[in-house]
């Protein structure tokens, strides 16, 4: 073992391991559910290279009723129309109904990723989706109806977006939003061979790109602010996350980059930033390579009240866990963690940093799948199709991996892409949706994540949400954080309501560090139940 993942090991973890409780099993409903979604890659044979980066997933309550709504985004052909994406009310029955024509959310770009947010703060989440050459922004009408203002508030660059998150980057109490561009595609490049057979070419083929921060106006509209904000630097990004890191109040972003280094944008706390990767020591892994980053997730996994970060890897990279040391800096602990060996044969895409079987220790969640459909011809270790990667958190600083022992759902292969997490049946556990490339989408139920006890945080108006901590603790256990941060995964976005697990406490009292300073006190709240906590300047 290093040195350096010694010593950040023998601090590492603060929390102590909970007893034990029984481990979900995860069941694919979605036919039972009425998802009917089939994800179109575009396809035909001459592998082209945006059909290999399939698409993501968005779990969030467009209509305010208390369940989440699934929007999954779709491909098409990328050269010409796209397929269209599609819109699932939550029926509150454990089924869904489409709705894309009727609240007009059937973009037909060749769409690759799609996040919520009520950026106009009129209490209803509007939509943006990524697109491969032009992007669409979804205004939400309140009536269960959507309006297409990507003309009149903002100017789509006609660049590869792949991520995007809204967030509040400068602290103007308005939505931001920050769009992750893939590669500079130019198809005269395109086409590649391995061992005299046709592949996907690797992401180096093209240029990289600079991504794009959008300034909310506070009148509907936004503007390009990146090269003043400081977003200068080019990559081939995939992910985002933004939180906040350096816990000084403001949110910071995190991008993944495949074949390009990793970027951390530093919040000044005025809007601009510095990115600092290297400085802190995310930028490569351990060994100081530079990996293909796919996917990421931020959250707090050793219950010390700082967020570490998780990037998925391409196959023969290990993903990699960050531990955030509290001083500015990050410490590479895939290995001494145990979450580094099982990823090495698997091609990581969206993630997920989740406690699912509510003990109040966050697990780690990895949807796999590899690019090249004829990879078992080339390659011994390889498989096109691949199972689900699910991480216990021991609690004492180890992971043990149990996919293929946590139900038909989490070991049935698939070629998955985008993955979001979301409590869909209100019944206090994590369920996850996944888009899988030219298949059906996977809805994986949670079943007995909830034997431990949980509590639920909906904490309104959502704009003001964006950014807020909410600190929770329980009678036995340690303290816990939840950030209402966006972004994580690939091109997904999951359900915005904090989520956390209890243990054996029956009662846990309840603190939230609002964006804005104010704060919210709740001295006692019951197991198994949902807390509504609304901004205390915040009238209807």
């Amino acid at each position: 073992m290093p040195v350096g993942a010694a010593g950040a090991m023998c601090v590492l973890w603060a929390a102590l391991a909970s007893p034990g409780f029984a481990w979900p099993t995860f069941t694919d409903v979605a036919a039972e559910a009425g998802i009917d979604f089939t994800h179109d890659s575009g396809a035909k044979g001459q592998r082209l290279f945006p059909e290999s980066v399939g698409s993501g997933c968005v779990f969030f309550d467009y209509d305010r009723d208390g369940w989440q709504d699934l929007y999954l985004v779709n491909g098409g052909d990328f050269k010409g129309e796209g397929a269209p994406n599609r819109l699932y009310r939550n029926l509150g029955d454990g089924t869904f109904v489409d709705v894309t024509v009727a609240a007009g959310v059937g973009d037909t770009g060749f769409g690759v990723g799609a996040c919520a947010g009520d950026y106009d703060g009129d209490g209803w989440e509007d939509l943006y989706v990524c697109n491969f050459r032009e992007d669409g922004l979804y205004r939400n009408n309140g009536d269960g109806t959507f309006e297409d203002v990507r003309n009149s508030a903002m100017r789509p660059e006609g660049r590869w977006s792949s991520s995007a998150a809204f967030l509040d980057a400068d602290g103007d109490g308005d939505l931001d939003l920050c769009v992750v561009t893939y590669a500079d595609y130019v198809e005269t490049r395109d086409g590649c061979e391995t061992r005299g057979m046709a592949v996907f070419c690797g992401p180096e083929t093209f240029d990289s790109q600079t991504d794009t921060l959008f300034r909310n106006n506070g009148d509907g509209t936004f503007t390009d602010v990146s090269e003043e904000a400081g977003f200068r630097a080019t990559g081939r990004g995939l992910a985002i996350v933004c939180a906040d890191y350096d816990d000084d109040g403001d949110s910071d972003v995190f991008i993944a980059n495949d074949m390009s280094q990793d970027f951390l944008y530093q919040n000044r706390g005025d809007g601009t930033f510095d990115e600092v990767a290297f400085l802190t020591g995310m930028a490569l892994s351990e060994d100081g390579t530079m990996g293909n980053g796919m996917g990421l997730d931020a959250a707090d996994m050793d219950n010390d009240g700082r967020l570490d970060i998780f990037i998925t890897n391409f196959q023969d990279q290990v993903n990699t866990l960050y531990h955030n040391d509290g001083d500015g800096f990050f410490t590479d602990v895939s290995y001494p963690s145990e979450t580094a060996v099982a990823s090495l044969p698997m091609l990581a895409w969206g993630c997920a940093l989740a406690d699912f079987d509510n003990d109040g220790l966050r697990d780690i969640f990895v949807a796999n799948g590899h690019i090249h459909d004829n990879i078992e011809e080339f390659d011994d270790i390889g498989t096109y199709a691949q199972r689900k990667l699910l991480y216990r958190n021991l609690g004492d600083g180890r992971f043990e991996e149990r996919g293929a022992h946590s139900g038909s759902g989490m070991a049935d292969r698939r070629v998955s892409r985008g993955a979001a997490i979301g409590d869909y049946d209100n019944d206090g556990d994590y369920d996850i949706v996944i888009n899988n490339v030219g298949g059906s989408a996977s809805l994986l139920r949670n079943d007995g994540g909830s034997g431990g006890g949980w509590l639920r945080v909906a904490l309104e108006p959502p704009a003001l949400a964006v950014g807020a901590r909410v600190w929770v603790t329980p009678t036995r256990g340690a303290k816990l954080l939840h950030e209402a941060h966006t972004g994580g995964s690939y091109a997904s976005h999951g359900d915005g309501r904090p989520l956390f697990g209890l243990g054996d406490s029956a009662t846990a009292a309840l603190r939230v560090e609002w964006p804005d300073g104010a704060t919210s006190v709740l001295k006692e709240a019951r197991a198994g139940s949902t807390v509504t906590l609304t901004h205390p300047t915040h009238t209807d």
